[in-house]
């Protein structure tokens, strides 16, 4: 499986967690379809920026040399999700400014078009304190290059799209649907699934390796 296919179950499973997560952007995005289409067109093309940006830099620190990239981005991913399922948001490192950073952006987005709104929000999406887009962004650091760093955040983009979407055009529904306690969950059974799967693809793959070797 490639790193671009693991990150894409990674996302797929997890975008449970994103729905409940990102209720602000839905509510931004007022259930206007060409307005969630415009954001996570904004989103894809900034998580694949990021991938770019992360995986050069980790290919310059020496992931190259790992041997099997996609294994190690497995590995991350599921030690991701652990520490996610352990700490809850509460466990996601905090950088300062960023916060402001976002609420800057979106007081400048009330002054564009819905299309524009949605995009710039799309756009600034790496700056959420999201413990999932941490796991994902250190993941493509280990990818081993920027190919495969943009290939980690684009497969994590694309993945969650399909409920996150939902979500952002149901977002009523939803919240009538299931309480915040049966969401949780079904949050972390899904997140310790994907960690187990993970953990279990990245094993196989060092362990194909070293019979190789």
């Amino acid at each position: 499986m490639t790193a671009f296919l693991e990150s894409f179950v990674f996302g797929a499973a997890n975008s449970v967690h994103c729905a409940c997560m990102c209720g602000p952007i839905a509510v931004a995005l007022h259930g206007n379809a060409r307005s969630a289409v415009w954001y996570h067109s904004g989103r894809t093309a900034a998580y694949g920026s990021m991938g770019v940006g992360l995986g050069s830099i980790g290919a310059a620190l020496g992931t190259r040399e790992l041997g099997t990239p996609t294994a190690w981005v497995s590995l991350v991913l599921a030690a991701g999700l652990l520490l996610l399922v352990l700490t809850g948001e509460r466990g996601v490192i905090r950088i300062p400014g960023l916060g402001n950073a976002m609420q800057k952006v979106l007081r400048r987005g009330r002054a564009l078009s819905p299309r524009g709104r949605s995009l710039l929000l799309g756009l600034a999406t790496p700056l959420l304190p999201c413990g999932l887009l941490w796991a994902a962004f250190a993941s493509a650091a280990v990818a081993g290059s920027a190919i495969g760093g943009a290939s980690v955040m684009t497969g994590f983009a694309l993945g969650s799209l399909p409920l996150l979407l939902f979500a952002q055009l149901q977002a009523h529904w939803l919240t009538r649907k299931f309480g915040p306690t049966t969401l949780l969950w079904i949050q972390r059974g899904a997140m310790l699934l994907a960690a187990a799967a993970l953990a279990w693809r990245g094993i196989v793959a060092l362990q194909g390796e070293s019979c190789c070797h």
